[in-house]
């Protein structure tokens, strides 16, 4: 099985990752208007997933361990598909929760395959691509989504990603391609503080940026007097401001730029995004608002999964299944608890959250040290 192929398996299944995590944060103003849920209600898809990253971040190891890389990919693969399948039922808030929590336990088993078989590589050039497939995906979920709202209906939107995933189950590389280079990444050691600081970090980040795509629209809605199907596709400048990011990272100067000041510099221009949003009266500002927000955080996943990695030599299986961990608590959470603060005092209110996640994160980060073994280009 030749690299090359090895390489785009893994970045088409990114795409797909992309786009129904994303998916199930973007549906969660159509809970609230065609199901009648109550905000935190709505935010629940986004807690199941969370409860199904945990569980799996705690136990993928294992099973890669049991039945070997191409089985647990495959596994994984099976269960997004089902997943996708179960998120698209509207007759009830309950399929859909199923189907978020069957799709945590695949995606977290997808990002340590994606950190294990692609992190090392070119300097971890390729996984900075695999995750800007992944964001790709990302930027079609919400458009998806706003499409079939205006047709065929809203919950159509995750079944767009059935038919690559079967075709994906039969593509993905055998056990045999990657047995010889699982073998070193399944050692266990402990994990050190300068590991926990980056794990926090990186949860705190994707807690903002999942508060960006659960609640964006409707801060839109509320502030700028927009109409939720055109707040979602504006709310897609989020994810374009991603995708514009990692591509800056993934080849050229960007690729040699410090990875340390890339992170830092990314929380301060995702605060302002933030703060943008917050006070944002029309479209235009709105629309800046996401793109500035998206931007920040576009490096924030992929470096610091490297950096925590690199602070736990020995154990990268484990560190990066701990990452999912650290995910899916903060993707659960994140906008559940601004759905609990919107039912209460407003959404415009909620938004301060988010300020506080990122305000919180710049000071993590400035105390976590540089790894050893860690150069300071991005692509080191």
């Amino acid at each position: 099985m030749s690299l090359r192929r090895l390489t785009w398996t893994a970045y088409l299944l990114m795409a797909c990752q992309g786009y129904l995590i994303y998916s199930v944060g973007y549906i969660t103003p159509y809970l609230q208007s065609e199901l009648g849920t109550p905000p935190w209600v709505a935010a629940m898809p986004s807690a199941s997933l969370a409860i199904g990253m945990l569980m799996s971040g705690f136990i993928v190891n294992l099973v890669v361990r049991r039945i070997g890389v191409g089985a647990a990919i495959r596994l994984w693969i099976v269960l997004m598909a089902a997943a996708a399948i179960l998120m698209s039922t509207a007759i009830s808030i309950w399929p859909i929760l199923a189907g978020a929590f069957l799709f945590g336990i695949s995606t977290a088993g997808t990002l340590v395959y994606a950190i294990t078989t692609l992190g090392h590589r070119s300097n971890g050039v390729y996984l900075m691509r695999a995750v800007v497939w992944s964001v790709v995906g990302g930027v079609i979920g919400p458009i998806a989504i706003s499409t079939a709202a205006r047709s065929i209906g809203w919950n159509f939107g995750p079944l767009l990603a059935v038919p690559l995933l079967v075709c994906l189950v039969a593509a993905t590389p055998s056990p045999a391609v990657h047995a010889d280079a699982a073998a070193p990444h399944m050692r266990e050691s402990g994990l050190g503080r300068s590991y926990w600081l980056a794990w926090a970090y990186l949860a705190l980040g994707i807690a903002a940026e999942f508060s960006f795509v659960s609640w964006g629209a409707q801060v839109a809605v509320a502030r700028a007097g927009m109409e939720l199907a055109d707040a979602t596709a504006l709310a897609s400048l989020f994810v374009v401001g991603e995708v514009l990011g990692r591509l800056a990272l993934s080849a050229g100067p960007g690729a040699r730029a410090d990875a340390q000041t890339v992170l830092r510099v990314g929380t301060i221009v995702a605060l302002v995004g933030g703060g943008l949003l917050w006070v944002a009266g029309m479209p235009v500002l709105v629309g800046a608002a996401m793109l500035l927000g998206g931007l920040g955080m576009a490096a924030h996943y992929p470096l610091t999964a490297r950096l925590a990695v690199a602070h736990a030599q020995g154990a990268p299986v484990k560190a990066s299944a701990r990452l999912t961990a650290a995910s899916g608590m903060a993707i659960g959470m994140a906008p559940l608890l601004l759905g609990v603060v919107a039912g209460a005092a407003g959404v415009i209110s909620a938004w301060g959250l988010l300020m506080a996640m990122l305000a919180a994160a710049l000071v993590v980060r400035w105390v976590i040290p540089r790894p050893a073994t860690q150069r300071s280009p991005v692509g080191a």
